[in-house]
């Protein structure tokens, strides 16, 4: 990163101009400038150049990738983008995860995404080489496709091939949950995992596959979503299912999108280039 600044005159503004050319997480321009020695309390003039292939992203799909907060009055910002500002995609979800008791029938908070860009104060951004995305939603828990409700062996219930959905667009952590369950609440497959999201593309879902004799079915968790997208619903199969025993084989729903700005209406584009969510 290389990084420019002075203050003009006694009670000038705090010049802060910056190229950033290595990744950020949980990037705030108030506290990248106290760093640069800005005192916080006079004006500053911004003119901030985000070089290509750099990626601003998010550790929580609660915390913006990039934020702007507590400028003074009477400052300015002037931001290029020609890389990446991304939201934190939501986790996958799956059945029995973090505890025995989550169905996750509706996505819970984790599995939404984040935003990308948020700002209270006037910016102007030129983002004609740049791409700037809410975090992608997670993907839905998965049903089952076998239901056996007179299992001599197991207790008198047993349901299988429970998927579970991946983690979405903007680095979305797997989704975590079991794909069997037998005998009153016992989860007993192992722990299992979906696929994570990446930087642009939700992660796949784990299709939850089962064998015994001649029955072989599987649930699918639902799909993270992209960048701006949300996560697609879990499905589960059409085989006939154990009365009282609903919340274990009904597919969840996905996680919401992230959103692409939050306040945008102190944004002047100078050029949209690709922005992906919502503009909140």
């Amino acid at each position: 990163m290389g990084t420019a600044n002075m203050l003009l005159g006694a009670a000038g503004p705090f010049l802060f101009i910056t190229t950033v050319s290595a990744n950020q997480t949980d990037y705030n321009l108030y506290n990248a400038m106290i760093a640069a020695g800005w005192d916080g309390q006079r004006t500053v003039n911004v003119n901030l150049t985000i070089d290509a292939g750099v990626i601003f992203s998010s550790s929580a799909n609660t915390i913006p990738a990039f934020t702007i907060a507590n400028i003074p009055a009477n400052s300015s910002i002037y931001i290029t983008n020609n890389g990446y500002i991304v939201g934190r995609g939501g986790q996958g979800v799956g059945k029995g995860s973090p505890s025995a008791t989550d169905f996750n029938l509706t996505a819970p908070s984790y599995a939404n995404g984040g935003t990308a860009f948020s700002t209270t104060f006037a910016v102007s951004i030129n983002n004609l080489n740049g791409t700037i995305g809410g975090g992608g939603g997670g993907g839905g828990a998965g049903g089952n496709q076998s239901s056996d409700c007179s299992c001599s062996g197991c207790g008198g219930v047993n349901i299988v091939g429970i998927g579970i959905g991946g983690g979405g667009a903007g680095f979305g952590s797997a989704g975590q949950g079991y794909s069997w369950w037998k005998n009153n609440a016992l989860w007993w497959s192992p722990l299992t995992a979906s696929d994570a999201g990446t930087l642009s593309a939700g992660g796949t879902a784990y299709f939850a596959q089962y064998s015994s004799g001649v029955r072989t079915s599987g649930g699918t968790g639902g799909a993270g979503g992209g960048l701006g997208q949300p996560g697609s619903n879990g499905t589960g199969g059409t085989t006939a299912r154990c009365s009282g025993y609903a919340n274990y084989w009904t597919p969840g729903t996905g996680g919401a999108a992230g959103a692409c700005t939050s306040g945008n209406s102190n944004i002047t584009w100078v050029n949209n280039g690709i922005r992906l969510g919502a503009l909140n």
